[in-house]
């Protein structure tokens, strides 16, 4: 499978209303688990090396958040700091599609309260 299938294969997941996190163990948590079939499972599976690894990438990617701006006036600068993480974060991307799909990281979170306040 390639990157771009990795792509592909969260895409699809994603649009089926699944959310993709790595476990605490080291695993893959896929919620929520009303909205999987047996399809999405087994493309799950075939694939769930690979999504950890891509998880893995993104949340490293996502330690990496910008700093907010020295002026929290400049809503501008807060918001393209937090779009920076957030696009880059799958936590804060889950997040953003509503409560019932988890909170923002802790860095998606400080960003955000910086932009809001």
């Amino acid at each position: 499978m390639t990157a771009q299938s990795v792509e592909t294969v969260v895409a699809r997941l994603s649009h089926a209303g699944l959310n993709l996190s790595l476990a605490p163990a080291g695993g893959l948590a896929v919620a929520p688990s009303s909205h999987l079939t047996d399809d999405l499972r087994a493309l799950i599976r075939s694939s769930k090396a690979l999504l950890i690894d891509w998880l893995t990438a993104a949340n490293d990617a996502a330690s990496h958040a910008p700093d907010p701006p020295v002026n929290p006036q400049d809503w501008k600068e807060l918001a393209a700091a937090y779009h920076a993480h957030h696009f880059n974060c799958p936590t804060c991307i889950a997040a953003g599609r509503g409560s019932g799909y988890g909170q923002r990281c802790g860095a998606g979170m400080a960003l955000w309260r910086a932009y809001c306040d």
